[in-house]
């Protein structure tokens, strides 16, 4: 009689710890993963500076004297020709991550491929604010320079779509510097 109520309140103690989730971190990343995280992160960094630019233009235009928009089309080549630069040494690190499984093989691919068209997109963005931002051209940029920051803005979220896809094949997880990482749990 005493072995069985020990059991039935050893039963009982024991069932709501089989419903617990148990919560552990996500597996460190290898060198290699850890390297193509960096050089991507990096890149992203400096598109979230063409975004700044864009939001201040489509803010601004109505409103902002000649001057100041053409210092709004200056900052939307800087930010276009900085982003530019670091493309080819981030598709480079890219290129560098040897992949076995198909899966990750073809989005590493589509990656690449938006990389490639990344870098034309920012290309055309430096060129087309390179030419708005010379002086005497502010009408220009209160007329056309909302729609190019849209069409920039869009090239990026392309981008980072076909980025974010890699990340999940990878098994990288990005969290803003600062953020506590959410364990997954299993």
């Amino acid at each position: 009689m005493r072995a069985g109520r020990l059991f039935l309140l050893l039963l009982v103690a024991a069932g709501p710890l089989t419903a617990q989730t148990v919560i552990k971190p996500a597996p460190p990343l290898d060198s290699a993963r850890a390297a193509v995280r960096d050089a991507l992160v990096q890149l992203s960094d400096s598109l979230g500076t063409i975004d700044a630019a864009a939001a201040r233009l489509q803010r601004d235009y109505e409103q902002a004297s000649g001057a100041s928009l053409l210092y709004r089309a200056r900052m939307m080549r800087e930010a276009c020709s900085r982003s530019a630069g670091i493309v080819p040494s981030t598709r480079e690190r890219v290129v560098a991550t040897k992949v076995s499984e198909p899966q990750r093989a073809h989005h590493q691919t589509n990656l690449l491929s938006a990389l490639d068209q990344l870098k034309a997109d920012l290309g055309r963005c430096e060129s087309e604010f390179s030419k708005m931002s010379q002086a005497g051209q502010s009408e220009t940029v209160r007329g056309y320079g909302n729609d190019r920051a849209v069409r920039v803005q869009g090239a990026l979220r392309r981008y980072e779509h076909t980025l974010h896809e890699f990340y999940g094949v990878m098994g990288i997880r990005v969290v803003p510097a600062g953020a506590q990482a959410r364990p997954a749990s299993g």
